[in-house]
């Protein structure tokens, strides 16, 4: 089999705005969902946000289901592991865990999901780790530390583990296999198709868990109109558009490279906190956001070959015109 063909400087570029874009839409997820999970539960959370995701691709995804069949049928225990890890279990485990522990302590834990990408590619595929991209991948958690800590490292000693800060380590565990997973698809996978399944499969898991949740609240609660407007933004733009630009940009630089951006969403957090909450720009801001996006550039820029996993052809997720 031939090797892939080389990334040129300009698909990588836009493989790293993907990224950004990305993060940034996910960073409102966490923002939205704080705000509305007084008035849904977590499992209706996770149900609702991805059968509004899934309504919105089945017109585009169901005429294209037959040229995809084949290579759906070849690699279905895999698109059932993503579906799974992906869609049925990472965000479904962070919006139970809030429910029992800080909003800090999910940020702080949460910023283990990089390393859990690079420390799993590395015993599954068995690839090296270049210095420059373990130094990258330890500033840019520098960096969301001294964001979520205020710039007081003795913020850390106050730190109390509860059983929902397992289910965030737990949840960063599923979105890294998700992650490497999509490196072992075969090429040529229509990225909306792809998309659709995964959601479905998703949703066929959450299921009785919504079902029995709903059953326990006393039946359906009708939405207040915020929060059915958020639940709608939720579902188009953290979950359509977001994983798209996502499994576009894996296919194109891979999941380590990939992995260092996961630290720009406590930036970005914070940055919403300053522009729509009017919370003051502090120093520990600045610092944070220039260590972030540091490493982030020393990750990406490492020397080593070996140590940069082979891309898929881009053809793996594209989508049809």
């Amino acid at each position: 089999m031939s090797s892939p063909a080389p990334i040129s400087p300009a698909t990588s570029g836009n493989a790293y705005l993907l990224l950004v874009l990305t993060m940034l839409l996910w960073s409102t997820n966490f923002v939205i969902a704080r705000a509305i999970h007084g008035q849904i539960g977590p499992f209706g959370l996770a149900f609702g946000r991805w059968a509004i995701a899934l309504l919105c691709l089945l017109p585009f995804g169901l005429p294209r289901l037959g040229r995809a069949w084949p290579l759906l049928r070849q690699q279905w225990r895999k698109m059932l592991l993503l579906g799974v890890f992906g869609i049925g279990l990472t965000n479904t485990l962070v919006y139970v865990a809030v429910l029992t522990t800080t909003a800090t302590n999910a940020v702080i834990l949460n910023s283990a999901t990089p390393m859990m990408v690079l420390v799993l590619g590395s015993l599954y595929f068995r690839q090296k780790l270049a210095r420059r991209q373990c130094l990258g991948m330890l500033a840019a958690m520098a960096g969301a530390l001294l964001i979520v800590l205020k710039g007081d490292v003795l913020r850390v000693s106050a730190f109390q583990f509860s059983h929902g800060d397992l289910l965030v380590l737990a949840a960063g565990l599923c979105w890294a296999v998700y992650t490497l997973g999509l490196r072992t698809l075969l090429p040529g996978l229509d990225a909306l198709v792809m998309m659709m399944v995964l959601l479905l499969v998703g949703e066929l898991m959450l299921l009785p868990a919504f079902v029995q949740e709903t059953w326990l609240a006393g039946g359906f609660h009708p939405l207040s109109l915020p929060a059915g407007a958020a639940l709608l933004y939720l579902g188009i733009f953290p979950s359509v558009l977001a994983f798209l630009m996502y499994n576009r940009a894996i296919a194109q630089v891979g999941a380590a490279k990939a992995a260092g951006f996961l630290y720009l969403m406590p930036a970005f957090g914070a940055v919403q906190s300053i522009v729509l909450l009017g919370e003051e720009l502090h120093w520990y801001h600045v610092a944070g956001l220039a260590a972030i996006f540091g490493g982030i550039v020393l990750s990406s820029l490492s020397r080593n070959a070996k140590a940069n996993e082979p891309v898929q052809r881009e053809a793996t997720l594209s989508a049809a015109e």
